[in-house]
């Protein structure tokens, strides 16, 4: 009996040490361990003279040491229990199932505040606007937009685009608080889904989305002629990336105007190309590749200077208000992937 348990003994002891051997090559393979690193990082292990790599797989992990700068254990643990609960060291936990169940191997860097998921990164823009532009010689470049970030463009959780996200910033830190206590009417312009969706999530919002040609919006009409809205209806209008595609941009500036109630107020924008001091536009230019070379897309009808779209929104009566890095903070942009130029137009209508 004593022979057989002593075989038992040594034989439970022979698996164990094959699986943290086997463990070791996980760690050793992965290019997560900086053995020189994290000797830096913990002088107590290399006073010990312990094996780094050993010392990680059997006490670093779990106490939260980190194998190198691209992987924090802690994190890991804090934010998968399962992972702690089963007392599996975190990188070999990682490269084991974590990688391919899509699983954080530290902090999250961005967040979008329109789904709120934290993400590692937002999706560019897709080739085809760039290539289109190359295609038909249109002179300027996404650098050249006051409000665009092409590399980090879309949330690859909701899709919302950097405009989206600045539009959420401001509505959570301007209408928070009114939202809580007062309700709102809400315009919503060719609604962008994942805004819309943000949208209507909110407490007190009582939204409305309209447009032309779009399918799902609440009702189909023209906003150079708004008839079946009364004058004075909306608290707020969002009316985001519309008005390039109008004719007549003038008189749908008029409409939102008559449609807002005194005191109330729109997010306005248009892409605004920095490098020009007047609008360039032309109605009667049907043309696919004239269009791409002029304005930049083919369902546009003009470009719009900085210059040009303000005095435009002033004709129609408004006060505008601009909020940039300096408003909402460099910080937030970048953590938002908002680029550090993009300006908020918003538009007030005196009581």
């Amino acid at each position: 009996m004593k022979l057989l348990s002593n075989f038992r003994f040594l034989w439970e002891k022979f698996k164990q040490y094959k699986l943290e051997f086997h463990y070791l090559f996980i760690i050793r393979s992965s290019g997560l361990f900086d053995r020189s690193w994290y000797l830096a990082q913990n002088p107590d292990v290399a006073q010990a003279k312990v094996n780094p790599l050993l010392h990680y797989l059997r006490f670093g992990g779990f106490e939260g040491r980190d194998p190198s700068p691209n992987f924090c254990s802690a994190f890991y643990l804090d934010t998968y229990t399962d992972v702690k609960s089963a007392r599996i060291n975190p990188l070999v936990h990682y490269f084991m199932y974590g990688k391919t169940e899509g699983r954080y191997t530290s902090p999250p860097k961005y967040q979008c505040p329109v789904c709120l998921m934290r993400i590692n990164g937002f999706s560019p823009i897709i080739s085809y606007f760039e290539e289109s532009r190359r295609r038909y010689g249109y002179p300027f470049t996404f650098n050249d937009l006051e409000t665009m970030n092409a590399n980090q463009y879309n949330c690859p959780s909701c899709g919302a685009s950097d405009r989206d996200r600045l539009y959420a910033l401001y509505i959570n830190k301007v209408l928070e608080q009114s939202l809580s206590i007062n309700s709102m009417s809400l315009l919503d312009i060719a609604p962008s889904y994942p805004l819309k969706t943000f949208l209507l999530k909110i407490p007190n919002i009582k939204y409305l989305s309209v447009d032309k040609y779009m399918d799902g919006v609440d009702i189909v009409l023209d906003i150079t002629d708004m008839n079946v809205v009364k004058t004075g209806s909306f608290d707020i209008f969002i009316c985001s990336h519309v008005l390039e595609h109008i004719a007549d941009d003038k008189k749908a500036l008029s409409e939102l105007f008559r449609v807002l109630k005194p005191g109330g107020f729109g997010i306005l924008m248009v892409p605004i190309i920095l490098k020009i001091s007047e609008i360039d536009e032309d109605v009667m230019v049907n043309d696919v590749a004239e269009r791409w070379r002029r304005f930049g897309q083919d369902d546009h009808v003009r470009l719009y200077s900085k210059k040009g779209f303000m005095e435009r929104i002033e004709a129609a009566g408004f006060l505008i208000k601009q909020y940039g890095v300096d408003f909402f903070g460099e910080d937030i942009f970048f953590q938002h992937g908002i680029s550090l130029k993009s300006i908020l137009y918003v538009v007030e209508k005196h009581s």
